[in-house]
């Protein structure tokens, strides 16, 4: 996609790192950082420019630079040294917010957008031809619901027919105005990092893909470019080894439609999950373990700060709650404000109670409900000797009983 002269021109006049862009071989525009390089450093890039044929990061005359070819346009940026740093955070966060469980795509989303520190920060699984599932939004220092994405009118189509992983886009809503990821007329860039796994065929195959857009400084941009690949990388390996552990999976379940409020898989999903759990425990005898889970007095908070407010809640419990399980753990929204959970167990019993006392006091600091909880009900498969029926009855009577236990 043709690089913008005046976008560049609006983005990088200000920095003090050196920026260059030819149209072919023939200079373009350039900031002032780059005027003030010795002539004879200029005169090298310009010739070392002309003669690359791809992007690519180097060294010259004590400056870091990164080359950025599309189409008929050469881009040469001055790299700050902080993206080091920054990569070292990554590699320090990203592997053990993935292998701790929950959503990896979540988990991503949730610490790029800090790290960034762009608008937006967002995570896309790619799931069909036709749809993807954002599952990870950082916009403006706050995780979003996930939604549903067609991929009619999107600009994911070109990252996943291109060669090349890493999209650039120059106003990016200009371009494409009917997206359903972009926001925000005012955005000047985009960025999309493809994320891609082997297929059993040898070829690699688009998993999804993390994505920026706004108004970034030239660090934030050059932090981007770098860190995005990076965690595109580890995003794919940790996927990688998600396969290898579900080669022998016990559950192969349709896709079900999805909450549009939290995102979560609802009750039909929820009763085809527990249906293949009961059976597959009448063949193996693995046990599960089920958490009915609500807010305490969502009517109340409802009718003091305002439906949306309560909404607001749901969501933020769904996303927490994805944080928490563990890769092969379900997250249901059973309906109001109930959520349904569906832990196999193989070993040790996940520790779910501390867990949920936690993210009760990060509400009530995040809130300002002094009095926010929720209440549990807990019962593994293997109490009712393998009946689904006699399960949800008993963790329905727990939770009652956990219900009463708040009230006192």
């Amino acid at each position: 996609m043709p690089l913008k002269t005046r976008v560049i021109n609006e983005l990088f006049k200000q920095t003090g790192l050196p920026t260059l862009l030819l149209d072919e071989d023939d200079p373009e525009w350039h900031n002032e950082a780059f005027a003030a390089l010795p002539d004879a450093v200029r005169d090298e890039l310009l010739k070392r420019v002309a003669q690359e044929q791809q992007s690519q990061h180097f060294e010259w005359a004590g400056h870091r630079f990164e080359l950025l070819i599309t189409g008929r346009h050469r881009l040469l940026l001055g790299i700050p040294g902080g993206n080091r740093e920054l990569q070292r955070a990554l590699l320090a966060q990203l592997p053990p917010a993935l292998d701790a469980g929950g959503d990896p795509w979540l988990n991503c989303a949730t610490l790029l957008g800090p790290l960034l520190g762009w608008n937006h920060c967002a995570a896309v699984k790619h799931k069909s031809p036709n749809a993807d599932d954002l599952l990870g939004y950082w916009r403006k220092g706050t995780l979003q619901a996930p939604r549903h994405l067609p991929l009619e009118n999107s600009f994911a189509l070109q990252l996943y027919a291109a060669n090349d992983e890493q999209l650039l886009l120059p106003n990016p809503r200009k371009q494409y105005p009917d997206d359903p990821l972009l926001s925000g007329n005012g955005d000047s860039l985009c960025i999309a990092q493809r994320v891609d796994i082997p297929g059993n065929d040898g070829k690699r195959n688009a998993a999804g893909y993390l994505c920026v857009w706004g108004k970034p400084e030239v660090e934030q941009l050059q932090a981007a470019r770098t860190l995005l690949p990076l965690a595109a990388d580890l995003v794919s390996a940790h996927l990688q080894r998600q396969q290898l552990n579900d080669s022998d999976s016990d559950f192969d379940l349709p896709n079900f439609p999805t909450d549009d409020l939290t995102g979560l898989p609802g009750r039909t999903a929820f009763d085809a999950t527990l249906e293949s759990f009961e059976a597959h425990y009448r063949h193996t005898h693995q046990d599960c373990l089920m958490a009915m889970i609500d807010i305490n007095g969502l009517s109340a908070i409802n009718s003091e700060r305002g439906i949306e407010f309560g909404d607001q809640l749901l969501r933020q419990l769904a996303q927490h709650l994805l944080q928490i399980c563990r890769r092969q753990d379900r997250v249901f929204r059973f309906g109001g404000d109930e959520f349904m959970l569906l832990l196999p167990l193989r070993g040790k019993v996940p520790p779910l109670q501390e867990r949920i006392s936690q993210i009760e006091k990060e509400f009530r600091t995040q809130t300002s409900l002094n009095r926010f909880s929720v209440s549990m009900g807990l019962a593994r498969l293997s109490e009712t000797r393998g009946s689904s029926d006699d399960l949800m009855l008993l963790t329905d009577q727990r939770l009652r009983e956990a219900k009463q236990q708040q009230q006192r």
